[in-house]
């Protein structure tokens, strides 16, 4: 078996509205996975944002003004049109924000069977895998690295989550980095935790502002036949990166 090449894309917050997906970072990534030819995308969640759904805006209806389910699936229709061409194996895992459509069908459940993320997607229709991650607690695995959406957001979320799972484990979630590797016994038993940013808009309106530690990124993995594994977290700053010397920008 040949080594498999990954590319893993955290948390974008796709929307039709302005403010989810950073349109420009994205795009320098895109051109990037066109020259790296890699043999799978994985999306560790948070595909999609779904605030004009959230529960947050229950009471604020006015900054959802105008936005609908609809409108942001053709916008991530869109997204995976392109990634598509670029890659034949797609992987996405649900986030608690693509769960939102979930929880709203259970408000209302005469939507079911028409709001659905796999629907919305086409998923089955484009032949992309669906790891109900943050759901059901799906783990994405390939050779020795898991990938979950994320379950921790405490200061040290990389530690907890290393110490639930056991094994080496990425994640989204946080939309920063951090890194955290576990003290085993023994030679080539490195276990690290680490969570790898996001590729959403920085001025997303419920931050309105504040300091946080989000950090865009992307990161790459090649998985040997005997599940070992390396890999790198490409931070973008300004919608641009260096990878081999070359500058990719959006």
């Amino acid at each position: 078996m040949p080594n498999k090449h990954l590319i893993v894309l955290p948390d974008t917050h796709i929307r039709a509205k302005a403010g989810g997906e950073d349109k420009r970072s994205i795009a320098a990534v895109e051109k990037y996975i066109k020259d790296a030819k890699p043999d799978e995308i994985i999306h560790i969640g948070d595909l999609l944002d779904f605030d004009c759904i959230s529960d947050h805006n229950a009471r604020n209806l006015r900054v959802v003004e105008g936005e609908t389910v609809e409108a942001d699936y053709q916008a991530a229709n869109l997204v995976l049109d392109r990634w598509q061409k670029l890659c034949p194996k797609i992987t996405i895992l649900e986030g608690n924000h693509d769960y939102r459509v979930e929880r709203f069908i259970d408000a209302y459940p005469r939507m079911a069977g028409s709001l659905e993320v796999e629907k919305g997607l086409r998923l089955k229709e484009r032949g992309i895998k669906w790891v109900r991650s943050w759901s059901m607690g799906e783990v994405y695995r390939v050779g020795n690295a898991n990938f979950i959406h994320g379950l921790y957001v405490n200061d040290h979320h990389a530690k907890k989550t290393v110490e639930a799972f056991g094994r080496s484990t990425f994640y989204g979630h946080t939309h920063d980095i951090q890194l955290y590797s576990k003290t085993t016994a023994g030679d080539n038993k490195t276990i690290v935790g680490q969570s790898l940013g996001c590729l959403c808009d920085y001025r997303q309106f419920y931050m309105k502002g504040r300091p946080n530690r989000w950090q865009q990124t992307f990161a790459e993995f090649w998985v040997r036949p005997d599940g070992y594994f390396n890999y790198t977290v490409t931070m973008i700053f300004k919608h641009k990166f260096i990878v081999g010397g070359k500058e990719y920008s959006g």
